[in-house]
């Protein structure tokens, strides 16, 4: 994402969209009652008498007051949807609209106040960092997929038919590796099909093999993709948002379990919250309209915030302890 106005005094920021990623972090830092202006196409009104007609669709310039926010991953599409509280003459003001922003797009976003975490979301979506591509394979198939900060994306997946043709099915592999685009590449799998793979690939690409990462896993598809995700040791797995997460959820459930430096709930949260006593806040993401008087009290005694997925199996276990929890400067009686 990029930034092209960053006027805090005003509350304001105009953005360009670079990838499907900004649109799903867009998803989460717009909130109901932002001012989201962008270029778009409207019928345009015109008033007869006592009577309005409209007449054909043309490119113009709006701004709606944010109602309802819906990412539409498989079209790529970001709709916002509200009342229209500016634009040219001819377009009636009050009634609904729906901004459509894709990759490419600009719009401007206008706040009462920006929060810290929906500013360090800014920030995480300019910090451009490679996609993860993995590959889980056996001798029956292979699966790929994308980690991105947004989760896992399946890709493909390529079936081996013949058992005697083991070259064919490594080679079509291959094939498909070398079109795609990324970084870094992790082989996983059961068995011994991801270490022949890479001796094939060294045979073959070999400057392709200084990209590659073996890992284990018991199985493929999704959740052979899954297992490799939570090895949250992997040095490179650690850069992603949900092996991060991952890990401050179990901190969080170690520290409950050994009576450690936490609080968790809502009463009691915001109670350490409110003493000062807590270092960082954690929140679900499914939560936050709850626990927005929370953090901005955390905000107001310059604590740190993190938002916690719940698109994960970890995330969800840390919605259902409650959405809230925080890592303790000291202890507090409640």
């Amino acid at each position: 994402m990029k930034v092209l106005v960053k006027d805090l005094k005003h509350n304001r920021m105009r953005l360009l969209v670079e990838s499907f990623e900004d649109l799903w972090h867009l998803e989460h830092i717009l909130e109901e009652g932002d001012i989201v202006t962008s270029k778009t196409f409207r019928k345009i009104v015109v008033k007869k008498g006592g009577t309005y007609e409209y007449g054909e669709k043309k490119p113009m310039v709006l701004s709606v007051r944010v109602e309802k926010v819906e990412f539409q991953r498989d079209s790529g599409v970001l709709r916002i949807t509200g009342p229209i509280v500016l634009g040219p003459e001819n377009i009636q003001k009050q009634a609904y609209h729906t901004l459509q922003i894709d990759v490419n797009s600009m719009l401007t976003i206008e706040k009462r106040r920006w929060k810290s975490y929906q500013l360090d979301r800014i920030e995480k979506a300019r910090a451009k960092k490679p996609d993860l591509f993995v590959c889980v394979l056996d001798r029956e198939g292979a699966d790929f997929a994308v980690v991105k900060e947004s989760g896992i994306e399946m890709r493909a997946s390529i079936r081996n038919y013949d058992k005697e043709n083991m070259e064919g099915y490594y080679r079509e592999i291959l094939s498909y590796i070398k079109r795609q685009d990324f970084e870094i590449l992790i082989l996983a799998g059961p068995g011994f099909e991801r270490e022949n793979l890479l001796k094939f690939i060294q045979e073959n690409e070999r400057d392709l093999t200084k990209k590659i990462i073996l890992e284990h896993s018991s199985s493929t598809s999704i959740n052979g993709i899954q297992e490799v995700v939570k090895k949250s040791a992997n040095r490179i797995l650690k850069e992603t948002r949900i092996a991060k997460e991952s890990e401050y959820v179990n901190e969080i459930l170690k520290r409950i379990k050994t009576e450690g430096l936490v609080v968790y709930g809502k009463k009691e949260t915001e109670k350490a919250v409110k003493l000062g006593a807590v270092e960082t806040l954690f929140v679900s993401q499914e939560k936050i309209r709850d626990f927005e008087e929370i953090m901005e009290e955390q905000e107001r005694q310059r604590g740190k915030i993190v938002i916690i997925g719940s698109d994960h199996e970890l995330g969800e276990q840390f919605l259902h302890l409650g959405g809230i929890a925080g890592f303790l400067r000291f202890r507090v009686d409640f």
